[in-house]
């Protein structure tokens, strides 16, 4: 009798990175700052959307490419209704005065093409090719304007390829060392509908194929966080209550995949030891003082064995 098979297994080609202890940038849907609080409690050294989250190739392109020219924002970048914003931005990203908008938001771009200079692995996790244009531009969020005012488009593949294909050339002008890695967000939006979200990851998912397969440059990478948890992981019993976003079993078990793929025994050895210290974090003590005094001990430790550990 063969046995019963419940999930579909598939190979993943393993892209080991050649560093010990990366630090990361991460860019992209809300999958993304998910991964980005992994990793720092892990205690790499990540950074993530610095204007907040970005759905689309597009509006993360738009991103790159202002940091790569150092094109500094102006008055114009930023519209007044009850506060300050920019449609370049997340909606959390919002000022009570047009000065404090353009003096911070400018602070962040020189920030932020510093810390890609010093970055080793980049992660874009791109949430849908479905955008909304606004004066025939896309943005980034709608920050609560008027529906109206707003155009929904569907990006077609040669849109998406040309605006994939700039995030590539934009990182490597910043850092021509960067190693990208390339994953469709397992996150469905279902407001947009079942066909509307399915056809928008999937034109993702093609010109991503397809660009890493033109360019044949070993640093960049494709992982199918998408598709792990739409097929190996196909039961809503992985999701959480709006039967969209992954539930915490479901994200964990991306996590190892992605270990498995990207980390050597090395790292994963080293993501262990700080695994026990962050559990051991977590509890509740019923005695503070001796628990405090045996935390701070495991600390010092793992930072006295790993000094590049960022905890």
């Amino acid at each position: 009798m063969n046995p019963i098979k419940l999930k579909i297994d598939f190979d993943i080609t393993q892209k080991k990175l050649p560093f010990k202890w990366p630090s990361f940038f991460n860019m992209g849907s809300c999958f993304a700052e998910n991964q980005s609080m992994r990793l720092s409690r892990l205690g790499f050294n990540v950074k993530s959307n610095p204007f907040g989250i970005l759905y689309n190739p597009v509006s993360i392109e738009q991103t790159l490419w202002r940091i790569k020219q150092d094109k500094k924002y102006k008055s114009q970048d930023f519209i007044s209704s009850d506060c300050y914003f920019s449609l370049e931005h997340h909606g959390s990203f919002e000022y009570d005065y047009l000065n404090a908008a353009i003096k911070e938001s400018n602070l962040i771009l020189t920030k932020t093409r510093e810390e890609l200079k010093q970055t080793d692995v980049c992660i874009f996790t791109l949430g849908t090719s479905l955008v909304y244009q606004y004066d025939g531009k896309t943005v980034a969020n709608c920050h609560r304007l008027p529906k109206q005012d707003f155009k929904h488009v569907q990006l077609n593949y040669h849109q998406t390829f040309d605006s994939l294909n700039s995030i590539i050339k934009y990182c490597k002008k910043i850092n021509p060392n960067l190693h990208l890695i390339f994953t469709v967000s397992p996150i469905r939006h279902l407001r947009s509908g079942i066909v509307e979200s399915n056809r928008s990851k999937a034109i993702l998912i093609s010109t991503i194929h397809d660009l890493i397969e033109n360019q044949k440059d070993p640093n960049l990478s494709y992982f199918p966080a998408y598709e792990i948890f739409i097929d190996e992981l196909r039961d809503y019993r992985f999701c959480e209550e709006d039967l969209s976003h992954p539930n915490k079993q479901a994200q964990d078990y991306i996590w190892e995949r992605f270990c498995e793929t990207y980390f050597s025994e090395n790292t994963k050895t080293i993501i262990s030891s700080v695994e026990k210290y962050t559990n051991y974090k977590n509890h509740r003590p019923i005695k503070l003082e001796p628990y405090q005094e045996k935390l701070d001990e495991m600390k010092k430790q793992l930072i006295k064995t790993y000094p590049f550990l960022h905890l």
